[in-house]
């Protein structure tokens, strides 16, 4: 007997086990797969899912007023409705159908033909120290999102400031020249060039898939070591364990040769979640995809080892189960399975870096979204991974001698 007929049977076995082939296979794709109609990008596709919504309350209905809604319309970026009254506006944020209201006062019309060219220009007293409150706008955003919202309100005045702008220019002898020619230009070029198309407005979010794929992917990589812990104790429980080594064959053959079906089941798993997230949600591979293959392997090597360890740990089902989930949760959620790790605090960054998690998702997340892909850092993230898998299969290896010869 040797690791390759011990492998054999394990693969035998774990085929026909269909919860752990729900586990492993079927689950993370139903995750992927309810992220994806959450946000739009699957079944339920919604073009408007990755755009920011504002509802606009037009008290002052005037042309310049109605000129700025077509101005914001433009933006790709944005999705502009229109509200009856502030009531109805603050009814739509509070359902999470809009991100901010916008009320446009009844005076505006008014302010901006009152600003000139100095107004543009003058950072003390001009129109950006003022605010919004000088044109008669009001923004409004959710209670608890008030860093987004002012990031949002500051881009959306920035934005009336730049429509405000040619308005002020019109009125100054020295640029009103400038602003005409201009026009001409816009006047004579193409309009159909122009105009967006529906391709460059459509924005599709496949960002969110550049860390909720790798994030589940590198999650469910770990939930093999609930499987591999059981495989352990019910072989233990049923005496094929000890069967195994009274066999003339080393205790490192019999682990490799039980940990091997496992690491292909995990790679296998990580290729098709990746799959999947090519031909469902159209997520990009990067620009050099070939660095997905050693990630892939590091990551299932640093998965199955930790499951090796933690089959020499546990004595019952019930461990196994309260273990190895704790174990599983706590790693994914201090390393950025669930959320990406660049909103992290510094201190928090340095933490997850002991986990396996963090340098696979570190790997993946240079390999996807980093147009030139740096070897070193790849180098490096795998090194980490390997380190990880050698240590806990060789305390694994110890620790299952030691019980060997108990």
């Amino acid at each position: 007997m040797s690791a390759w007929h011990i492998t054999l049977k394990d693969l035998l076995l774990l085929t026909h086990d269909k919860r752990a082939l729900v586990l492993l296979l079927v689950l993370p794709l139903m995750f992927i797969s309810i992220v994806g109609m959450s946000t739009g990008q699957f079944l339920t596709r919604d073009d408007d899912a990755d755009r920011f919504k504002v509802v606009v309350v037009d008290q002052n209905k005037s042309e310049t007023s109605r000129d700025l809604m077509k101005e914001f319309q433009q933006r790709p970026e944005l999705s502009m409705s229109a509200a009856d009254s502030i009531d109805s506006a603050f009814d739509v944020l509070r359902r999470g159908d809009a991100s901010m209201i916008l009320i446009v006062g009844p005076e505006f019309e008014a302010r901006v033909d009152d600003v000139r060219v100095s107004d543009i220009f003058n950072s003390q007293n001009g129109l950006t120290a003022q605010g919004p409150a000088a044109l008669d706008l009001t923004f409004e955003s959710k209670l608890g999102s008030s860093g987004v919202g002012r990031l949002l309100e500051a881009v959306l005045y920035s934005q009336i400031i730049k429509f405000v702008a040619p308005i002020a220019a019109k009125k100054n002898p020295v640029t009103r020249a400038w602003v005409r020619q201009r026009e001409n230009e816009e006047a004579e070029g193409d309009p159909v060039a122009a105009a967006p198309t529906s391709a460059q407005v459509r924005v599709q979010n496949n960002s969110v898939y550049l860390w909720v794929v790798p994030g589940f992917t590198v999650m469910f990589a770990f939930f093999l070591i609930s499987i591999m812990a059981r495989s352990f104790i019910i072989e233990r429980d049923q005496g094929t364990l000890r069967r195994l080594l009274m066999a003339p064959v080393g205790t490192l053959p019999v682990l490799v040769g039980k940990t091997t079906p496992f690491y292909l089941t995990s790679v296998l798993q990580c290729g098709l979640l990746f799959v999947c997230g090519r031909l469902l949600f159209g997520m990009p591979w990067g620009s050099q995809p070939l660095y997905l293959i050693p990630v892939v392997l590091c990551t299932s090597a640093a998965a199955t080892s930790l499951g090796l360890l933690l089959s020499t740990v546990v004595k019952s089902d019930q461990q196994v189960s309260s273990y190895g989930t704790t174990l599983i949760l706590v790693l994914s959620s201090i390393s950025g399975c669930f959320f990406p790790r660049e909103f992290f605090p510094k201190a928090m960054k340095q933490i997850s870096l002991f986990t396996p998690h963090a340098w696979s998702l570190k790997a993946f997340d240079a390999v996807l979204t980093q147009p030139n892909v740096d070897p070193r850092l790849i180098a490096t993230c795998c090194g980490m991974l390997l380190l990880f898998a050698v240590t806990c299969f060789t305390t694994g290896w110890w620790r299952f001698r030691a019980t060997a010869r108990a």
